[in-house]
Order: structure tokens, then C-alpha cells, then sequence
């Protein structure tokens, strides 16, 4: 039986598509804030918007607090205005941060070679300087 070496497809050169996902799931990934890390997928982002303007109705409000869940499915009881600085945070770090992918993933497309797929799994490969 003829043996053949095979190279790892994590260490050949992305493909453009591969470089879209990573892009694209790096911009909905976790946001630090002065309240701890937040979710900001889709849906997060519409379930907070969504407490922001029912708050004083919503079931889990106590004593003018809310509980919310953080992205490391630890609690914290935020007022109003905490929830508000909280979304304000990251609504501005992921549109930052979606700025610099954008910009990124079309530099990582025209290198030659292409990041592995394995560097473009890593955030902060992508907002190296």
C-alpha cells in the first residue's frame, strides 16, 4: 500500500468563502463592557433593544433592576439606564469592530498566500495591527 502525506486543512490557505464565515462569525461574537461580556448575535440584540423598551412590564424586573444573562451565562441585575449604557456599548464596539473585519477580510483575500483557517478562527489575529 503506497503511503501519502497529506497537509493538514487547517494550515492550507483559506478560500474566500472560508474567510466570509470566519468574518462573519467573528463580527456577532461576544462584546466586553463595563458590565461584563455580552452576546450580540441577532437575536441578542433584539431581545435587549426589545427588555430596553418594555423594561418596567418585563417579569424578571426587581426593585427597578432586570436580570440579564451575560455571555458567560452568569446574571447581573442592571436598572434601566444600565441595560441602555450596556447596549449603547455594544451596538458601538460591534459596528466598530464589524468596520474592521469588513476591511480585513479583503486584505486576507488578496494576500498571497491566504491565512490558514486555523489564524482566521482567532479574533485577534484579525484585529492585529
Amino acid at each position: 500500500m503506497k503511503r501519502s502525506l497529506q497537509l493538514n486543512p487547517d494550515n492550507r490557505p483559506a478560500t474566500w468563502a472560508q474567510i466570509r464565515e470566519r468574518r462573519d462569525a467573528h463580527e456577532t461574537a461576544p462584546i466586553a463592557t463595563a458590565f461584563g461580556t455580552f452576546d450580540c448575535d441577532p437575536r441578542s440584540d433584539a431581545r435587549m433593544a426589545g427588555s430596553i423598551e418594555l423594561f418596567d412590564s418585563l417579569p424578571t424586573l426587581q426593585e427597578g433592576k432586570l436580570i440579564w444573562k451575560r455571555a458567560d451565562n452568569s446574571f447581573i441585575q442592571l436598572t434601566k439606564a444600565e441595560l441602555e449604557q450596556v447596549y449603547a456599548e455594544v451596538k458601538t464596539n460591534r459596528a466598530a469592530r464589524g468596520a474592521i473585519l469588513h476591511v480585513k477580510a479583503e486584505q486576507f483575500r488578496q494576500m498571497s498566500p491566504a491565512p490558514t483557517p486555523a489564524q482566521l478562527a482567532d479574533l485577534s489575529f484579525w484585529l492585529e495591527e
